[in-house]
C-alpha cells in the first residue's frame, strides 16, 4: 500500500510537469503583509503603534522602524485598524492581490478643539456632557492609552516590584508617624484587579479594601458606562499644557464609586496624572472619605504605565466637614520593571 501511494504521487507530479511545460509559473502571492506607520508631517516612524486585523484579531506593535508584519488570512483580505496615542486612528481594508507585500499608514496628530457643550444620555447636565468634541477626543485618547497598556502587558510580559509604604497619621502635632514599608512583586497579567461596579469597596471582618483605580480600568467599557465625563479645557501641569478630563459617577449610581480628573498632555496625549476620590460613601463600616492620585511613566515610546500611587482616607466621623488631617496614608511606588521575555523598543533605538 505504501509503494502504491508513492507511485501515484510520482505520477501526478510528473503529469503536472508535462502539462505545464512551456508556461511561466504564476507569481505567488506574499503570505505576509509589511505595515509601516509614519507621522504624516515629519515622516518619522511611529514606534509601538497598534495594528490589528479586525476580522481575525491579529494584533501587532510596530518596532523601532515603525513596522509590523501580519499574515494574510485565507480569504486574502485584511481589515486593518491602526492607532497611536496622540494621533487620529485610521482604518483600511486591503486585498492581497492588490496590496502585495507592503502598505504604509500615515498618521495625523490629534487636535484638541473646544466647541459647544451638548447634553446627552444619562449625563443630562452640561457638567456631565458626553457630547463635547474636546471631551470625546480626550476620552478616546485616554482609552486608547489604557488599551495599549493592556496589549503591552500581553506582548511584553513583565514582573513589577513595588514599594508599599503605610502610616497611621498621629492625632497630635509633633508626633512622628510609624511607617511600615515592604516590597511586593507581581506579574503583569495579575497586577491589577478588574473593575466591578457596585463593588469598589470590599468589606471584610473589621476591615475593608479599595482596589486602586488602575490604568486598565480606564480602558474598561463597563467603567465608562457607569460614568459621565467632561473635558473642561486646558491647564498647566509641571510646566506643560494638559487637557483636563473630569469624570463622575452617573446620576443613577447609588453605591460607592470613583470620580476624579485625568490630565492628558496636550501635545503627546500621554496620560500624566489621575486624581481620584470615592463618592457615595454611606456605609458606616468603610471609610468616610478617600482620595488620592496616580502618576505615570513611559518605559517605551507611546506606552505609559503606573508609576506612583498615593491615597489618604478618613475613618472617623467629623462635624461640619472639618476633616483636618487624614487617619491613614499609603503609597505604592514602582521600583523595578523586569521583562520576562523580549524587551520592547526603547527610546534610544527609536531615535536611530
Amino acid at each position: 500500500m505504501r509503494s502504491t501511494i508513492h507511485a501515484g504521487l510520482a505520477f501526478a507530479i510528473s503529469l503536472a510537469g508535462l502539462t505545464s511545460s512551456g508556461r511561466p509559473p504564476a507569481p505567488s502571492q506574499p503570505s505576509v503583509l509589511l505595515v509601516t506607520v509614519l507621522d504624516s508631517l515629519a515622516r518619522y516612524p511611529l514606534v509601538n503603534a497598534d495594528v490589528i486585523d479586525l476580522a481575525t484579531g491579529q494584533h501587532r506593535f510596530t518596532d523601532e522602524r515603525g513596522q509590523a508584519r501580519l499574515t494574510w488570512p485565507t480569504d486574502g483580505q485584511l481589515r486593518l485598524r491602526v492607532r497611536q496615542v496622540g494621533y487620529q486612528p485610521r482604518q483600511r481594508t486591503l486585498q492581497q492581490n492588490a496590496a502585495g507585500g507592503a502598505t504604509t499608514f500615515e498618521m495625523s496628530k490629534v487636535a484638541y478643539v473646544i466647541s459647544t457643550v451638548r447634553a446627552t444620555g444619562r449625563c443630562t447636565t452640561t457638567n456631565d456632557s458626553a457630547a463635547l468634541d474636546l471631551s470625546l477626543a480626550a476620552l478616546d485618547q485616554l482609552k486608547q492609552g489604557a488599551e495599549k497598556y493592556d496589549e503591552f502587558r500581553k506582548s511584553y510580559p513583565f514582573e513589577v516590584t513595588l514599594e508599599r509604604r503605610s502610616a497611621i497619621v498621629p492625632e497630635k502635632d509633633g508626633v512622628e508617624p510609624r511607617i511600615l514599608a515592604h516590597l511586593e512583586r507581581f506579574h503583569s497579567e495579575d497586577w491589577e484587579l478588574r473593575y466591578k461596579p457596585g463593588n469598589v469597596i470590599q468589606y471584610r471582618y473589621r476591615d475593608f479594601s479599595v482596589p486602586i483605580l488602575f490604568l486598565s480600568t480606564l480602558a474598561d467599557s463597563v467603567f465608562w458606562e457607569h460614568h459621565c465625563f467632561l473635558a473642561t479645557g486646558f491647564q498647566s501641569y509641571q510646566g506643560e499644557a494638559v487637557v483636563r478630563l473630569d469624570f463622575s459617577a452617573s446620576p443613577d449610581t447609588r453605591d460607592a464609586e470613583y470620580e476624579g480628573t485625568a490630565y492628558l498632555d496636550s501635545a503627546t496625549s500621554y496620560l500624566r496624572r489621575v486624581d481620584f476620590r470615592l463618592a457615595n460613601l454611606h456605609d458606616r463600616r468603610g471609610p468616610k472619605r478617600l482620595e488620592g492620585y496616580i502618576t505615570f511613566s513611559s518605559p517605551s515610546p507611546f506606552i505609559i504605565v503606573p508609576d506612583t500611587t498615593v491615597a489618604v482616607w478618613w475613618v472617623r466621623d467629623v462635624d461640619k466637614n472639618d476633616w483636618g488631617r487624614p487617619d491613614y496614608v499609603q503609597s505604592l511606588r514602582l521600583k523595578e520593571l523586569k521583562y520576562r521575555k523580549q524587551k520592547p523598543p526603547d527610546y534610544e533605538k527609536a531615535k536611530q
